[in-house]
């Protein structure tokens, strides 16, 4: 009997939910479902890539299990790659994002059993200069928080860990001076947050319901935070961003299908939650039906 086989991916340090501790119960469940399992823990940073590009396309599934960075670098390597193999999720980071936002359970074995049961279904990915995202890039207020965060605070406190070390830095918030052109619109100002997502919630944080977030509908959600006249007025505007009440003045969101970021300084970025470089001008662009993801 011919065996499908698969290339399991994990990273042993992310998230409160340690995959290690399941690391049996998933491959035998695997095994039990006809997959002949190659298992390979991370051993340093950029080791998804390396382990995707040189052994991916010998497969017919990669399954990856991380949190979301994990998960970004894994498709942006695939999307590298002349044949892509189907590919599911494990979350097993402390935030989540990009999993929740498909509907992939947190639970582990419950994250297998649609791995085995599960349909492949068409996902738009970002495209960031030559880099692929799945779910965000973004700069400014609270961007930097998710890889500025010990492993170790994030493990133990999970979401709120977040919240700490972002709350910290409400005192020193700076702005950036720069030019989004939107589709055809174009959008000057001093801005504390740029948020360009294809996702229900970033950082934990959902987006509202009358958004109408789709993951597979070829545009992103564009959502920009003008820089506010007092500390105090800030607090008001994340008081309503985590109330999910984008009604502020200060508070602008469209829908587009690529947006370029100009300014006269170099911007740090975030994407997935990792460190995405400085630049002062980038093409994000969405890549319509990029991957298919069982879910």
């Amino acid at each position: 009997m011919l065996q499908k086989t698969m290339l399991l991916i994990f990273n042993p340090k992310a998230g409160v939910q340690k995959f290690s501790a399941s690391i049996f119960e998933v491959v035998n469940k695997f095994t039990a479902a006809g997959f002949l399992v190659t298992v390979y823990p991370t051993q340093a940073p950029r080791d998804v890539s390396k382990i995707v590009l040189g052994l991916a396309e010998k497969y017919d599934y990669v399954v990856c299990s991380g949190g979301d960075g994990t998960i970004g670098e894994a498709i942006d390597a695939l999307l590298s790659l002349e044949k892509h193999p189907c590919f599911g999720i494990i979350p097993s980071g402390t935030v989540n994002d990009f999993a929740m936002s498909l509907g992939i359970p947190k639970d582990i074995l419950e994250a297998a059993d649609i791995i085995i049961n599960g349909a492949a279904r068409p996902i738009d990915i970002g495209q960031f200069g030559d880099k692929h995202f799945t779910y965000v890039s973004a700069f400014g207020l609270f961007t930097d928080v998710s890889y500025a965060t010990p492993q170790k605070r994030k493990n133990k406190l999970g979401n709120i860990a977040y919240f700490l070390e972002g709350i910290k830095r409400l005192g020193a918030v700076q702005s950036h001076r720069c030019t989004f052109t939107i589709d055809d619109e174009e959008i000057s100002g001093d801005f504390v947050l740029g948020m360009v997502a294809n996702s229900q919630s970033v950082g934990g944080m959902k987006l509202p319901e009358d958004m109408d977030v789709q993951m597979d509908d070829g545009v992103f959600e564009v959502i920009l935070l003008k820089m506010p006249k007092s500390i105090m007025a800030l607090n008001k505007i994340i008081n309503s961003l985590l109330n999910q009440e984008f009604t502020s003045d200060s508070i602008i969101v469209r829908k587009a299908h690529r947006v370029t970021v100009t300014s006269n300084k170099p911007i740090a970025w975030t994407r997935d939650g990792e460190y995405g470089g400085e630049c002062c001008a980038v093409t994000i662009e969405n890549n319509y039906h990029a991957i298919e993801i069982l879910m």
